[in-house]
């Protein structure tokens, strides 16, 4: 496994060509003629210790740097920011004020806030793949919710169910078929909690409970491969870790070969490759002068996580998203306020090639969201 440290910033990994980081891309996504879809990054800044709290746009250059072109106020706390798969709605987590801010994406990909629904305890978010709903974790009860998405983009409750798992509930997520839905839980000091399946109907309610196991300590985001056929868990206590789990026809989970695998201190943000071949891990670290890390492993044929590559960065990093073409890997720092864009190799490794502030402060779970690929619109 390749070792490698880094410090998060644009003078740290460019040296003396720091201009290049402002300079070699255009500033505007008009400088495009390439469809919004796809080439849109938003930070959801959270503004959790009382700086501004902003959702930021930037657009993906060819290269996969980041210009940017915009930003919005947004609600103390806010974390996830998911978009229906026609790219013309996006659902924002608001942990602040317990609701779920809905948004109008425009050709340009700004968002036009239409308005919010209740959402109790809300921390993670999650859509089904079809966009006909959408999911919240309640950190403070161990609730998931689910809401109806209408034609309009408007959301509407249709049931709440309680994981009989002890709180808080965090991370969540459907899996491609729309099937079933898994929630993570636990704080990162206490004993390991677990992670919980629940089937969903036609309608994307919820149903019943089809997977109970654990996920360590601070069970924090957690993702699906593609093919729906393998799940991870990060966990941000006992020194960090990621759990791996097959899923079975019936929702039921299998844990995989070798699981779990040290991730880092406080690991809590996860992305898997769009072709479903790699896994990538972000860990904050908690003290003050512990560095993070992120690592990055191949998935095997039975879901095993064979380990590439682990960076130490000096900072923060926390939220983690893909460019559609997996050729790119962007990671938000919550301490410095910043994104970093890295290039992905073939074999899975990743260089850092840019480092631009976040657009506001604050970036943390769930923070990196980048607008579905649509066809048939230019700018």
């Amino acid at each position: 496994m390749k070792w490698v440290s880094i410090v998060f910033g644009c003078a740290s990994i460019l040296g003396a060509n720091v201009l290049a980081c402002a300079l070699d891309e255009p500033t505007s996504s008009n400088a495009w003629s390439l469809s919004t879809g796809g080439r849109t990054l938003y930070v959801t800044n959270s503004g959790n210790l009382g700086g501004d709290a902003r959702i930021a746009r930037f657009t993906l250059g060819p290269s996969g740097r980041l210009a940017f072109e915009t930003s919005i106020p947004f609600c103390e706390g806010g974390r996830g920011l998911v978009f229906t798969p026609d790219a013309r709605f996006g659902y924002a987590a608001c942990a602040g004020t317990e609701t779920i801010d809905m948004y109008r994406v425009e050709p340009d990909g700004a968002l036009v806030r239409m308005g919010d629904v209740p959402a109790p305890g809300i921390f993670g978010i999650a859509i089904a793949p079809d966009g006909r709903a959408v999911y919240a974790a309640d950190f403070d009860k161990g609730n998931v919710h689910a809401f109806r998405v209408a034609k309009n983009g408007m959301l509407a409750a249709l049931n709440s169910v309680n994981t009989h798992v002890r709180p808080p509930a965090k991370g969540v997520v459907v899996t491609p078929n729309g099937h079933f839905v898994y929630v993570s839980h636990g704080f990162a000091d206490e004993p390991p909690n677990e992670l919980v399946g629940f089937a969903l109907a036609a309608d994307g309610s919820i149903l019943r409970r089809v997977a109970k196991v654990p996920n360590g300590q601070g069970g924090a985001q957690t993702v699906i491969t593609p093919d729906g056929r393998f799940l991870y868990v990060v966990s941000q206590g006992s020194g960090g870790q990621t759990f791996g789990y097959r899923i079975g026809s019936d929702g039921s989970l299998t844990p995989v070969a070798g699981s779990p695998v040290s991730s880092g201190d406080f690991s809590e943000g996860a992305a898997i490759a769009p072709d479903g071949r790699r896994l990538y891990v972000a860990a904050v670290g908690r003290s003050p002068d512990a560095v993070g890390e992120i690592t990055a492993w191949n998935i095997g044929d039975d879901g095993a996580l064979l380990p590439i590559q682990r960076l130490t960065v000096q900072g923060d990093p926390v939220g983690i998203g893909f460019a559609p073409d997996g050729r790119h890997l962007y990671v938000s720092d919550f301490l410095h306020d910043e994104v970093t864009a890295f290039r992905v190799s073939a074999e899975g490794s990743l260089t850092a090639i840019q480092t631009v502030p976040s657009g506001g402060a604050d970036p943390a779970f769930q923070s990196i969201a980048i607008l579905p690929a649509r066809m048939g619109i230019t700018e």
